[in-house]
Protein backbone atom coordinates (compact mmCIF):
# COMPACT_ATOMS: atom_id res chain seq x y z
CA UNK A 1 0.00 0.00 0.00
CA UNK A 2 1.60 3.44 -1.07
CA UNK A 3 0.73 6.40 1.17
CA UNK A 4 0.88 9.88 -0.89
CA UNK A 5 1.68 13.20 0.65
CA UNK A 6 -0.21 16.05 -0.01
CA UNK A 7 1.81 19.95 0.26
CA UNK A 8 -0.61 22.72 1.21
CA UNK A 9 0.86 25.86 0.78
CA UNK A 10 -1.44 28.61 2.63
CA UNK A 11 -1.73 32.10 0.44
CA UNK A 12 -0.21 35.13 3.13
CA UNK A 13 -3.46 37.15 4.01
CA UNK A 14 -0.85 39.99 4.66
CA UNK A 15 -0.23 40.66 1.19
CA UNK A 16 -3.61 40.94 0.17
CA UNK A 17 -4.67 43.05 3.10
CA UNK A 18 -1.53 45.72 2.10
CA UNK A 19 -2.86 46.51 -1.15
CA UNK A 20 -6.56 47.11 0.43
CA UNK A 21 -7.30 50.23 0.88
CA UNK A 22 -8.14 52.12 4.17
CA UNK A 23 -6.04 51.70 7.90
CA UNK A 24 -4.10 54.50 9.64
CA UNK A 25 -2.78 57.41 7.58
CA UNK A 26 1.20 57.22 9.10
CA UNK A 27 1.49 60.72 10.66
CA UNK A 28 -1.55 59.23 12.53
CA UNK A 29 -0.08 56.00 13.18
CA UNK A 30 2.93 57.41 14.68
CA UNK A 31 1.36 60.33 16.85
CA UNK A 32 -0.90 57.32 18.28
CA UNK A 33 2.45 55.16 18.38
CA UNK A 34 3.88 58.09 20.49
CA UNK A 35 1.13 58.86 22.94
CA UNK A 36 1.50 55.08 23.64
CA UNK A 37 4.87 55.56 24.70
CA UNK A 38 3.91 58.89 26.47
CA UNK A 39 1.64 56.62 28.53
CA UNK A 40 3.90 54.58 29.61
CA UNK A 41 6.63 56.45 30.16
CA UNK A 42 6.22 56.91 34.11
CA UNK A 43 6.02 53.14 34.51
CA UNK A 44 9.42 52.76 32.92
CA UNK A 45 11.39 55.22 34.45
CA UNK A 46 10.16 53.45 37.99
CA UNK A 47 11.17 49.58 36.24
CA UNK A 48 14.47 51.56 35.41
CA UNK A 49 14.82 53.12 39.05
CA UNK A 50 14.32 49.70 40.42
CA UNK A 51 16.89 47.94 38.37
CA UNK A 52 19.25 50.81 39.06
CA UNK A 53 18.82 50.62 43.01
CA UNK A 54 18.47 46.35 42.85
CA UNK A 55 22.02 46.76 40.46
CA UNK A 56 23.45 49.28 43.19
CA UNK A 57 22.47 47.34 46.10
CA UNK A 58 24.25 43.93 44.39
CA UNK A 59 27.52 45.80 43.69
CA UNK A 60 27.72 47.15 46.53
CA UNK A 61 27.30 42.73 48.37
CA UNK A 62 30.25 41.99 45.72
CA UNK A 63 33.69 41.14 47.01
CA UNK A 64 37.08 41.85 45.91
CA UNK A 65 37.99 39.30 43.16
CA UNK A 66 36.66 37.51 40.39
CA UNK A 67 33.28 35.69 40.97
CA UNK A 68 31.65 34.58 38.11
CA UNK A 69 27.75 34.24 39.57
CA UNK A 70 27.69 37.94 40.86
CA UNK A 71 28.94 38.99 37.81
CA UNK A 72 26.40 37.10 35.97
CA UNK A 73 23.30 38.57 38.37
CA UNK A 74 24.52 41.68 37.15
CA UNK A 75 24.40 41.08 33.97
CA UNK A 76 21.18 39.52 34.08
CA UNK A 77 19.42 43.08 36.03
CA UNK A 78 21.44 45.17 33.16
CA UNK A 79 20.01 43.28 30.11
CA UNK A 80 16.61 43.59 31.49
CA UNK A 81 16.89 47.45 31.16
CA UNK A 82 17.82 48.08 28.16
CA UNK A 83 15.08 49.72 25.73
CA UNK A 84 13.81 51.49 28.60
CA UNK A 85 15.99 54.42 28.68
CA UNK A 86 14.57 55.25 24.90
CA UNK A 87 10.74 55.00 25.58
CA UNK A 88 11.57 57.18 29.05
CA UNK A 89 13.61 59.80 26.97
CA UNK A 90 16.90 59.34 28.61
CA UNK A 91 18.41 56.96 25.28
CA UNK A 92 22.22 57.57 27.47
CA UNK A 93 20.83 54.67 30.20
CA UNK A 94 20.24 52.04 26.91
CA UNK A 95 24.12 52.58 25.97
CA UNK A 96 25.61 52.68 29.21
CA UNK A 97 23.41 49.56 29.86
CA UNK A 98 25.12 47.85 26.77
CA UNK A 99 28.36 49.16 28.04
CA UNK A 100 28.02 47.71 31.21
CA UNK A 101 26.54 44.07 30.00
CA UNK A 102 29.30 44.26 26.99
CA UNK A 103 32.27 44.97 29.95
CA UNK A 104 30.80 42.27 32.58
CA UNK A 105 30.06 39.62 29.56
CA UNK A 106 34.54 40.39 28.73
CA UNK A 107 35.64 40.28 32.93
CA UNK A 108 33.15 36.62 32.82
CA UNK A 109 34.84 35.31 29.45
CA UNK A 110 38.55 36.33 30.72
CA UNK A 111 38.11 35.52 34.33
CA UNK A 112 38.97 39.17 35.61
CA UNK A 113 37.33 41.63 37.97
CA UNK A 114 37.79 45.35 37.78
CA UNK A 115 35.36 46.54 40.91
CA UNK A 116 36.24 50.12 39.28
CA UNK A 117 35.04 49.93 35.91
CA UNK A 118 31.67 48.21 37.42
CA UNK A 119 31.16 50.72 39.40
CA UNK A 120 31.88 53.72 37.09
CA UNK A 121 28.92 52.15 34.78
CA UNK A 122 26.60 52.06 38.04
CA UNK A 123 27.49 55.36 38.94
CA UNK A 124 26.74 56.77 35.16
CA UNK A 125 23.14 54.56 35.04
CA UNK A 126 21.99 56.71 37.96
CA UNK A 127 23.63 59.94 36.29
CA UNK A 128 22.04 59.55 32.52
CA UNK A 129 18.70 58.62 34.58
CA UNK A 130 18.25 62.13 35.31
CA UNK A 131 15.72 63.57 32.21
CA UNK A 132 17.87 66.99 32.49
CA UNK A 133 20.95 65.15 30.98
CA UNK A 134 22.10 67.21 27.59
CA UNK A 135 22.47 65.27 25.05
CA UNK A 136 25.74 66.25 24.65
CA UNK A 137 26.32 65.42 28.30
CA UNK A 138 25.04 61.97 27.62
CA UNK A 139 27.14 61.21 24.43
CA UNK A 140 30.17 62.36 26.47
CA UNK A 141 29.36 60.12 29.85
CA UNK A 142 28.52 57.29 27.25
CA UNK A 143 31.77 57.71 24.83
CA UNK A 144 33.92 56.94 28.48
CA UNK A 145 32.07 54.30 29.44
CA UNK A 146 32.76 52.49 26.16
CA UNK A 147 36.10 52.94 26.51
CA UNK A 148 36.31 51.56 30.14
CA UNK A 149 34.30 48.57 28.44
CA UNK A 150 36.63 48.33 25.38
CA UNK A 151 39.46 48.04 27.49
CA UNK A 152 38.10 44.22 28.55
CA UNK A 153 37.64 43.15 25.09
CA UNK A 154 38.65 39.99 23.79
Amino acid sequence: MSESVRFVFPKPKLAKLLQQPGGLPVAEALERAQNNLEAIKPTCLAELQALLELTEARFEAMGGEFEEAPLAELYAIAVRGIGGGEVCGTPGVDQALTSLCDLLDNLRTSQRYDRAAIGVHVQAWRLLLAPENSLEASRVVVEGLRKVSARYAA
